[in-house]
């Protein structure tokens, strides 16, 4: 048995495993609540979305059925699986800090992804470029997965899947040595078997922890008006904890 300790592979040399636990079924709930939000909140005709964080494209999967879908994520892998999934999308490799694109969008999603923002000065600089890219009275759709007043302490989740000759057992740890802090460790635990070898690799995960009103403040700083969504219905989609930001272009 070998083991390997590595940065935040699950996105790019162990992708593979995310492929095997992250089925597109999986991703339908999320998707709909995104839809619906956006009916719900939009002042203008959405047609056209840009997805910041677009990862391998599951949600996205569901949501082309609605809008025209533009995904912008930082692992090529990532990109390449998103593109292979839905060829009717437009996928590039980037950071969604300094947005690649110079067209405008009658929306813009950050679901997920946005966690992985460690800094204030981070979070504005992802909120400025989307309203850059937005259109007048467009919105941008923010689901941040993390409350630190609903943080899940040492929490541990086991999952297994086996894919042919390959089984897959997965362990995510969430872990956070201040929870009054800004930041918690998501550790992930690949034991993979196949063919009477083992292997296991660790991958340390660092993202951010902030309280609703920072999330609010550099919104509010971009340059949108804001909305704060605690939702019960999100919660049961995602965890205890997740809510939604909503910003809108009015101003």
């Amino acid at each position: 048995m070998k083991n390997k300790q590595e940065p935040r592979h699950l996105y790019n040399s162990a992708q593979w495993a995310w492929e095997m636990i992250g089925a597109i079924e999986d991703y339908k709930p999320l998707a709909h609540y995104i839809f619906h939000r956006i009916k719900q909140h939009e002042a203008i005709q959405t047609n056209n979305i840009l997805h910041l964080g677009c990862g391998s494209g599951c949600i996205d999967y569901h949501l082309k059925t609605y809008f025209s879908i533009t995904g912008i994520d930082l692992s090529e892998n990532m990109v390449k699986s998103a593109a292979r999934k839905n060829p009717e999308c437009s996928y590039h490799v980037g950071d969604m800090r300094q947005i690649p694109l110079k067209g405008l969008y009658d929306a813009v999603i950050i679901p997920e992804s946005i966690d992985y923002m460690r800094s204030f000065e981070d979070i504005q600089k992802v909120f400025s470029g989307a309203k850059k890219v937005l259109k007048k009275d467009g919105l941008l759709l923010v689901i941040i997965g993390y409350d630190p007043e609903h943080f899940p302490q040492n929490r541990t989740t086991v999952e297994q899947v086996k894919q042919g000759s390959k089984e897959l057992t997965f362990i995510e740890n969430n872990y956070t040595a201040d929870p009054a802090g800004k930041s918690f460790e998501a550790t992930f635990v690949f034991l993979v078997r196949e063919k009477g070898r083992s292997e296991i690799i660790i991958d340390v995960h660092k993202l951010g922890l902030f309280r609703k009103n920072i999330w609010q403040d550099a919104m509010l700083k971009a340059g949108f008006s804001t909305e704060p969504v605690t939702d019960e219905a999100l919660e049961s989609i995602e965890q205890k904890g997740t809510w939604l930001l909503i910003g809108k272009n009015d101003h």
